[in-house]
């Protein structure tokens, strides 16, 4: 994991009755500033939040590196 990356991704993430994983959906990106407050950039809106839906924010991960990773394994 990138640590103390600057540039963070935002996922919507849907819980759906009778699943047993949620479903992450990427809908923007963050940046942090040098205060430690972000700035929120979204592609998408979610619409018809659940109550037990959440926008999860998680630092950016190239995708080649997650693709490593997984050949390591």
């Amino acid at each position: 994991m990138a640590k103390d990356s600057k540039l963070k991704i935002a996922y919507h993430i849907k819980h759906e009755e009778g699943k047993e994983k949620a479903f992450f959906n990427r809908i923007g990106r963050a940046f942090v500033n040098r205060d430690g407050s972000m700035n929120l950039f979204l592609d998408y809106v979610p619409v018809g939040l659940g109550p037990n839906d959440a926008i999860n924010i998680r630092d950016y991960e190239p995708k080649e590196k997650k693709e490593a990773e997984s050949f390591n394994e």
